[in-house]
């Protein structure tokens, strides 16, 4: 990027300053959520026009680059399921039950082929029936038990 892009806060929204130009407030959201975290980004102005776009976070300085990160940790708010305590199908549905790195959840499954996402073979993001995502980093450091237990539903 050849422009000088700063991020900043001012009465609880974000805003971009590109070059000289007047700043504008800002959503900063990742170009492929799912896929492509931790690469590129998509700052967009209010009526939904890209006002810059990155092709990763270390072209930020320090300050703008914790605002950036701050504000995606907010937008794609995923818990990590770290033991899967029992996993059901009933009538097509999935019932999971897990502990993750925020409390345990139980979460439900209408349409597998739809909400199961495999971004990699080891890594699973699950989308339950009410939007909510919940993401297994990776599949083999899971214990045995909660390996066989999602096995059921995947």
């Amino acid at each position: 990027m050849s422009e000088k892009l700063k991020l900043f806060r001012k009465e609880g929204k974000v805003y971009a300053k590109v070059d000289d130009k007047e700043a504008k407030v800002v959503r900063i959201l990742w170009a492929r959520p799912i896929s492509g975290r931790d690469e590129e980004v998509s700052l967009l102005s209010e009526k939904n026009e890209e006002v810059a776009f990155l092709e990763n976070l270390d072209l930020l300085e320090e300050e703008s680059r914790q605002i950036a990160r701050e504000e995606l940790d907010k937008r794609y708010l995923i818990p990590k399921i770290e033991e899967v305590l029992q996993a059901t199908s009933y009538f097509g549905n999935r019932i999971v039950e897990v502990r993750t790195n925020m409390g345990k959840r139980s979460f439900a499954i209408k349409d597998p082929n739809r909400s199961i996402l495999r971004p990699s073979a080891d890594q699973i993001i699950f989308r339950c029936a009410i939007g909510n995502r919940y993401e297994i980093p990776s599949l083999s450091s899971l214990d045995e038990r909660s390996r066989k237990e999602i096995a059921k539903v995947i």
